[in-house]
């Protein structure tokens, strides 16, 4: 398994003397750049040695997924040309796959029941299959805290949002932070291993980046973990204590423990 860490570009130098494998950058962000600025970015990461293989942050905010009155056809028109743009050059960047959490702009709109919405959130992840596939990348449902969003909590039901998309390009996460934050089962992960491509990691209580003493969890993890070989990175998605740079050189020897995980 792979270890990244969600973080922007100008940390790079940092990760790649600690020897981390990736970078997960924030998609959003990357579309919003004008082709000279993403050209000059590229060549930032480019000569650190660390590819951009994940991206989070993934839609806009104001991005409108869902149509109270049903007809979709505007709001999937608009997505695909974002995602299109976004998936071209996140593919330039060596990308491989991109985290679909955006709980603000994923969540069930005011007026419309979670039966409406499920079929066209279903429509969206398929809009975004496609144009993931069709740059050599995947993508993944993130459930969210209940706290942060009012759609999909828990690695069964973002297996069932997959399943309704039925994609070969749309997978899940789990999010060690939000999974325990909701009270999700970690024994139920082995059940949705052939889904389960990617992982972030959090600690449980403060969403700290690991720290000495953590080992125990850790290693309960990671041999959770060796029952999903389909999960291929591990990224940092934390909360830096005290500073990011202390953060992630403490944390680089505990995540190695996850290394084995997918071999």
């Amino acid at each position: 398994m792979k270890i990244g860490v969600c973080a922007s570009p100008d940390k790079l130098p940092l990760l790649a003397e600690l020897r981390y494998d990736y970078l997960e950058a924030n998609f959003s962000w990357m579309t919003g750049l004008d082709e000279a600025a993403f050209r000059e970015n590229t060549k930032a990461i480019e000569s650190c040695g660390i590819p951009a293989e994940a991206y989070n942050i993934f839609f806009r905010g104001g991005l409108k997924l869902y149509s109270q009155s049903g007809d979709q056809d505007e709001q999937l028109r608009v997505i695909a040309g974002y995602v299109e743009d976004g998936f071209r050059r996140a593919e330039i960047r060596g990308g491989k796959i991109a985290v679909i959490g955006s709980g603000f702009v994923r969540g069930i709109p005011e007026g419309m029941t979670k039966d409406e919405a499920e079929p066209q959130f279903a429509k969206v992840l398929e809009v975004c299959g496609d144009a993931a596939e069709r740059h050599g990348m995947r993508i993944v449902v993130e459930p969210l805290s209940y706290k942060d969003c009012n759609y999909i909590h828990t690695v069964a039901e973002a297996a069932a949002a997959a399943g309704l998309a039925h994609h070969r390009a749309v997978g899940v996460l789990v999010d060690f932070f939000h999974q325990s934050n909701n009270g999700d089962s970690l024994e139920t992960l082995a059940d949705y291993a052939d889904l389960l491509w990617h992982i972030h990691y959090g600690r449980p209580v403060d969403r700290w980046a690991p720290v000495p003493g953590d080992e125990e969890y850790i290693k309960m993890l990671s041999d959770i973990l060796k029952g999903c070989p389909n999960a291929e990175r591990i990224s940092l998605e934390c909360a830096w204590h005290p500073d990011f740079d202390t953060a992630v050189t403490v944390a680089r020897p505990l995540m190695e423990a996850f290394r084995s995980c997918a071999e």
